[in-house]
């Protein structure tokens, strides 16, 4: 009987326990969320106003003057694709540069699990894609694009993409807290070189062959490509480029969670 009751409460804490570290992450996340675009003059309408931009200087850009070629696929839709993809990844990195040195008083004046602060700028760029999800649909029915069985590929593509993200939140706010000098002027110019590298604006079929066996270890290479084929295409991602890119983000996340889990106990002291 005792051993039943003391079952019971040790159930209970870890429940209570669970919904504690879920309650603080979901606030963080909304605390990054609004601190992003409260005090800004659109406000929240930059959800919207960023990827229609983009898209638009993408189409007018790339397709009228450098004359991309993509078949039968509205290039306004091939571009937002990859621009989709690719702005995810660049919002969280960036956002996660600074998750933890943002917030470095109450890092060191408050007990909580610290991976807490990455994982909520990647649920924070959530509300992100929300917004360029809607613009792909209003691009999708303005097309007249219909959706076939092979978009059950996005389930898998998304848990390649979301792995990759942790892994480059995790390694990306312990880079700013003990490189914090260098990694300002580093990422941006990371990001820029990783952007040109990936099909954003361009189909890797354009490539030449030797090129292409490199730019497959790109893991947005991949990804971009894996949706482009599955929403526009409605063919399965290209397994040699959907399986470099989950063994890449599977390194990347577990990398950066090893990071993480060994610097722990000491990131407060670099703060």
């Amino acid at each position: 009987m005792n051993l039943q009751r003391g079952s019971c409460q040790v159930i209970r804490s870890q429940k209570s326990s669970f919904s504690w570290v879920a309650e603080l992450l979901w606030s963080l996340s909304l605390l990054r969320i609004n601190f992003r675009y409260k005090e800004t003059l659109f406000g929240y309408g930059w959800f919207f106003l960023q990827p229609v931009a983009l898209t638009v200087i993408f189409t007018y850009l790339f397709n009228r003057f450098a004359l991309i070629t993509t078949g039968d696929v509205p290039y306004t839709l091939f571009a937002a694709i990859g621009l989709v993809s690719w702005s995810l990844t660049a919002l969280v990195v960036n956002h996660s540069t600074y998750c933890i040195t943002g917030l470095h008083d109450m890092v060191k004046r408050a007990a909580f699990p610290k991976i807490l602060l990455p994982l909520s700028a990647v649920i924070a760029t959530g509300v992100d894609l929300v917004a360029m999800a809607g613009l792909l649909d209003i691009l999708f029915v303005y097309y007249q694009v219909s959706l076939s069985w092979a978009v059950s590929w996005i389930f898998i593509l998304g848990v390649i993409h979301l792995t990759l993200l942790i892994g480059l939140s995790c390694l990306a706010s312990l880079a700013n807290v003990f490189f914090l000098r260098d990694i300002g002027q580093a990422i941006p110019l990371l990001l820029q070189l990783w952007f040109f590298s990936s099909p954003v604006f361009y189909s890797s079929s354009l490539l030449p062959e030797g090129f292409r066996s490199l730019i497959r270890w790109n893991p947005m290479t991949g990804l971009i490509e894996g949706y482009r084929s599955v929403l526009l295409l409605g063919h399965p991602p290209p397994l040699d480029f959907i399986i470099p890119a989950g063994l890449v983000s599977l390194g990347v996340f577990v990398v950066g969670l090893i990071c993480f889990w060994r610097v722990k106990e000491i990131i407060s002291d670099f703060l």
